[in-house]
């Protein structure tokens, strides 16, 4: 294997294990989360060299079930623009620092090209470790 190829399956390796972890640990409070509203209080302007200004938020979240009550967390994601009404969310329990939004897309997102991204350093594994099993056993005697 090359050193261009060599640094992209370490890219590939590293990055896709660093998105899909993102994604299901997103996925976790998602499925085992409580569910809440979320109330913004501070948001700020997340600054992109691409343009694509985002909002950051913070404030307080409170269970459906008003079984308890954060006052300061904030939400895993930007916002396109300030929430001015109670945002959907799901937190791990009433110690929660973070909030995760209750839309799919927050742990697709990162999940779904990081499994590309490990497959794609996978596949360059195995090319790797199978080239030379061809090589040798095409070469003559």
């Amino acid at each position: 294997m090359g050193p261009r190829r060599l640094l992209t399956t370490v890219v590939a390796l590293g990055g896709g294990a660093f998105l899909l972890g993102a994604g299901l640990l997103r996925l976790e409070t998602h499925l085992t989360g409580v569910a809440g509203q979320f109330r913004a209080e501070r948001c700020e302007v997340s600054g992109s060299r691409h343009g694509d200004d985002g909002w950051l938020c913070s404030g307080s979240f409170e269970a459906d079930n008003h079984a308890f009550r954060i006052d300061r967390v904030e939400v895993d994601t930007t916002f396109d623009k300030q929430p001015a009404e109670p945002v959907a969310t799901f937190v791990d329990g009433p110690t929660s620092t973070t909030a995760v939004e209750k839309d799919n897309g927050v742990w697709l997102l990162p999940g779904g090209p990081g499994l590309v991204c490990l497959l794609a350093g996978a596949w360059n594994i195995r090319s790797a470790v199978k080239r030379p099993r061809e090589a040798l056993v095409a070469a003559p005697a």
